[in-house]
Order: structure tokens, then C-alpha cells, then sequence
């Protein structure tokens, strides 16, 4: 196809035409502001074979490819090798030429969401590390300042689909710096906080950005890659909150225990500035985002039996896993018979195993995403079980952390593609929801337990209680691939 026959649509900006009847294909897919004059003959350049499109869109049209390579932001798929940075390249023409516009690199905007990730997951639970700190210096007993979790979740749950559904208008790059605003004045104020009392204000502030920062960062994410990559992606972003329960946390609480709890908070805030800034860098240049600019229009995705299907799935298999987390401490030393310094060490192997388990669920999510999800919520269910039959044993105990902790991080990457594939025009709604979803479901998961231990049960049958629960998953994603095929 000559370059000058193409028919450019109406969606793409126009920009000045080249006059250069020489100008090669490799250099026209290299840059958005290249157009052809009317009428300008066009021919191939002999090393077009160097510059090879990807499989994927070898046979669409020109101006479509060109559309699709941009479109999408900066990367596509290149066999086994990943993705590709396209890079800017500068025209010899016989008239004055504009530098191509540089396009965000996808590896590097997505090492920057998985850091900013890292420090809204620290947050969130790092209260958890310096409790005794704080409850002494602002003079209220242990149980009152645990509530600032209880809070901070609880704020998640509610306002974070509620900020959401009010933000859809904004664009991208403001909508990140007023979110990450909020998240960095949040911590201030709680490292300056004279009373508990403004303690929980700040606690509510910093919380109120949690889910739909997380939901803009796996959305943006994708739309960085071709779909054939989104599991990998989706499990990069998400590596952060599994480095904040691994890394996060203990230096957190390392932190307070040298300079005091408020420092902890403190550098958080710096930290979150420095990453916040190169995000914007590293993302302004990314296509626009896919939000509709209208909240109905975002409601009405929830009308669909797959946006539930997965927010189900997500609501049971954390539940199931939460049931038996929320009380593994006593679990390890009153049922399996670990002492008490080794408990630290054990969750260690989960946090661990929880990175492994996640990278796989993304990397096998792009193999076979349904196929995934059986396997990695079949997978839970069974790790429970055994723990269920064998977890008295402390060696067995203590090494099978590393399996808990796999398999139940294993579905967060095939749960969050499952979602934003089905929600596809309203994204951003839908993943807010879903992480929401996933603070309720911790809670309810340690709800469950807490009933079951109020009325007598022993610790030890907490696994059980967890392996069904998974297993109601496994039932509730064959009836959703049930229900999807009769609706074909």
C-alpha cells in the first residue's frame, strides 16, 4: 500500500505534511506527527524488513496500524522478548520537520506505579508495627488505636467508589497529583497529630485515595501493553503491595522504632512526592485514559453478569485466605506449637511467597486467564486443606507459609484482568470496586473467624473454614463460565 493512498481518520490530529516522496515506512510507524501531502507519491524504503510491525497487526491497513501503535501508548508485543520502547526519530526532509513526540516508556511508567503502589500499601498497615508508639504517645489503650486500621479500611471501602464516581471528568495527570495530594497531606498531618482524635481525620484522608489511585495505576498500566501482556502488567503493579507487607511494613516499624512512629509517616509523604512526580514524567505522554466523563455511564457496567462474576470471585477467595491470615500468629503458636520469635520469620516465607505467587498468576493469565483462575483458586482451596490436616506439625507449618502465601496472591493478577477485560468502557469504576471489594472481603474474612473462634472452635479448624470458602470460588467461576456461554 502506498503511504499516500491512506485515508487517515477523523480521530487522528492532523499535523504538517511531509514533502519528502522518499520517506520510509520505518519512519512513518516511528512517529504520530508524520502525514503525507496530497498527492505526494510515497515508496518503501529497501530496509523495511529492519523495521518488521508486530504480528498482530501485519495485516491491518496502514492507517489503522498507525492508529493502534500510538493509541495504545508505546510498547507492543515482540514474540518473547516483551515489549519494546518506541523512541523518537527525527526526519530528513526537505522541509522544516517537528521532532516526533517521545512516548512514555511502558517498563518505566510501570516501575514508577509499582513504587507509588508500595508506599499506599506501607500506609495501610504500618500502623500495625508501631501501634504500642502511637496508643502511649497520644495516650489511648491498644484496642482504640487499632481502629485506626479498622478505619482506614472502612474508608477504602466506602469512599473510594465514591471518589471515583466523582473524579471521572478529571484527566489523568491532575487526577494523580490531587489524589497523591491527598495521600501526602494525609500523612503529614498523622506524623503531626496532637490527639488521637485528629489522628483518625488524617487517617481518613490519607485512606480516601487508596482504592482509586490503585484502580487509575492497573488501568493505566494495561493500556501501556498489548491486551496479551495485561496479566504480567496487573502483577507488576500489584509486586508493590507485596513488597509493603514484605519491606514496607519492617522498615516502617524499624523506623519508629529508632527515630519515632511520626518519622515513619513522614517519610512516607517524602518518599510518595518523589515517586509522584516521576510518575507524572514518566506517564503525561500516555494516551488518553478511558473513562467516560459520566458517572451513569461508568454505574451501568455493574448491569453486566461478568463485573460481578469477578467481584464475587475476588469477595471469596480473599475471605477464604483472610480467615485463616487474621489469626496466623496464634495459629503457628498455639496449634502448630511455633515459638514466638519464629512467627516473624514465618510470615516472612508468606510475604515471600506471596511475591512468587503473584508474578505466576500474571504470567499464566496471559497464557489462559480462565484455565488460571481454576487452577490458582483449586490451588488455594487445596494448600488450606493440607494445611488443615498437616498444620500441627511445626516444621510443616512453618514451611508451608511459603505455599499459603502463593497460592492466595496467585489470583489477584487473573481476578484484576478478568474485571477490567469485562468492565472494558468503564475501568476505572470497576477496579475501584473490586479493591474495595478486596478491604471488605479481609475484613469479612476475619469477621468469619473471629465468629467461628467465639464459638469454641479450635484455631486449628480455621483452614477448613478457608478451604471451603475457596472451594464456593472454584463453584462460583464454573457457574459464571456456565452463565457466559448461554448468554452466547
Amino acid at each position: 500500500m502506498r503511504i499516500a493512498e491512506v485515508n487517515v481518520a477523523t480521530d487522528v490530529p492532523s499535523y504538517p505534511c511531509s514533502q519528502n516522496a522518499n520517506i520510509a515506512w520505518s519512519s512513518a510507524v516511528s512517529t504520530s506527527n508524520f502525514r503525507p501531502c496530497p498527492g505526494t507519491p510515497a515508496m518503501h524504503s529497501p530496509d523495511v524488513a529492519s523495521h518488521e510491525m508486530p504480528t498482530a497487526i501485519k495485516s491491518t491497513p496502514v492507517a489503522v496500524a498507525m492508529r493502534m501503535v500510538y493509541g495504545s501508548g508505546t510498547t507492543a508485543p515482540t514474540g518473547s522478548k516483551g515489549w519494546t520502547k518506541v523512541t523518537e526519530t527525527r526526519h530528513t526532509t526537505t522541509a522544516p520537520t517537528r521532532l516526533a513526540r517521545r512516548r512514555p516508556n511502558a517498563k518505566v511508567a510501570i516501575f514508577w506505579m509499582m513504587l507509588a503502589v508500595f508506599g499506599v500499601g506501607t500506609v495501610e498497615y504500618m500502623v500495625v508495627g508501631v501501634l504500642s508508639e502511637i496508643s502511649t504517645d497520644v495516650r489511648v489503650d491498644t484496642s482504640s488505636a487499632g481502629l485506626l486500621v479498622t478505619i482506614y479500611a472502612l474508608t477504602v471501602v466506602i469512599g473510594g467508589p465514591l471518589l471515583t464516581i466523582a473524579t471521572t471528568r478529571v484527566p489523568r495527570t491532575p487526577l494523580i497529583m490531587a489524589l497523591m495530594g491527598l495521600f501526602v497531606i494525609g500523612n503529614v498531618g498523622t506524623a503531626l497529630a496532637p490527639s488521637f482524635e485528629a489522628m483518625v481525620v488524617f487517617r481518613v484522608i490519607t485512606a480516601l485515595p487508596h482504592a482509586t489511585f490503585f484502580a487509575l495505576c492497573l488501568v493505566l498500566a494495561t493500556s501501556l501493553v498489548a491486551p496479551e501482556f495485561q496479566g504480567r502488567v496487573i502483577a507488576r503493579v500489584t509486586l508493590g503491595l507485596n513488597l509493603a507487607t514484605v519491606l514496607g511494613v519492617p522498615l516502617g516499624t524499624l523506623i519508629g522504632a529508632q527515630l519515632g512512629w511520626r518519622w515513619s509517616f513522614a517519610i512516607i509523604a517524602m518518599f510518595q512526592l518523589v515517586v509522584t512526580a516521576a510518575l507524572i514524567a514518566s506517564t503525561r505522554n500516555a494516551a488518553p485514559s478511558h473513562q467516560t466523563g459520566r458517572a451513569t455511564s461508568e454505574l451501568r457496567v455493574f448491569a453486566r453478569g461478568t463485573v460481578l462474576w469477578a467481584i464475587g470471585l475476588t469477595a471469596l477467595s480473599q475471605a477464604a485466605l483472610f480467615v485463616v491470615f487474621t489469626y496466623i500468629a496464634p495459629y503457628l503458636t498455639e496449634h502448630a506449637t511455633i515459638s514466638a520469635s519464629t512467627v516473624t520469620v514465618a510470615l516472612f516465607i508468606f510475604g515471600l511467597g506471596s511475591v512468587v505467587g503473584n508474578q505466576l498468576g500474571g504470567y499464566f493469565a496471559d497464557k489462559a486467564l480462565d484455565r488460571t483462575l481454576y487452577v490458582a483458586l483449586s490451588a488455594l482451596a487445596f494448600s488450606l486443606l493440607v494445611l488443615f490436616v498437616f498444620g500441627s506439625t511445626p516444621w510443616f507449618a512453618f514451611t508451608w507459609m511459603f505455599v499459603l502465601g502463593a497460592t492466595g496472591f496467585s489470583i489477584i493478577p487473573p481476578l484484576a484482568s478478568k474485571l477490567i477485560g469485562a468492565a472494558s468502557d468503564a475501568p476505572h469504576l470497576a477496579a475501584t470496586v473490586n479493591i474495595a471489594g478486596f478491604q471488605l472481603a479481609n475484613a469479612a474474612g476475619a469477621w468469619i473467624g473471629s465468629v467461628a473462634l467465639s464459638s469454641g472452635t479450635n484455631v486449628g479448624v480455621l483452614p477448613a473454614i478457608g478451604a471451603l470458602l475457596a472451594t464456593a470460588a472454584v463453584f462460583l467461576l464454573y457457574v459464571s463460565g456456565r452463565s457466559a456461554t448461554v448468554e452466547v
